[in-house]
């Protein structure tokens, strides 16, 4: 027997805004996690089992740069 799912607004929803695309991400994505690339993001993402739609939203990040932090994440993906 399974367990039910309950429903998560801020996770089934399209669109996240900032913040909260930065919250859920650092459910997944320890401070220890940085310095880090995307693709060693991405797959500290995979190996804690985050939902699909947290990886897409790193893509657009450059494949060359090391990351230092969440912040400097979040400053590439909503540089406004």
């Amino acid at each position: 027997m399974s367990t039910p799912t309950v429903p998560r607004p801020d996770l089934d929803a399209g669109e996240l805004s900032a913040p909260a695309l930065q919250a859920q991400l650092a459910e997944y994505l320890s401070p220890a996690a940085f310095p880090a690339t995307a693709d060693e993001l991405q797959a500290s993402l995979i190996r804690r089992k985050a939902p699909a739609r947290l990886l897409w939203r790193l893509a657009p990040l450059s494949p060359l740069r090391r990351y230092s932090s969440l912040a400097a994440v979040m400053q590439d993906l909503d540089p406004s």
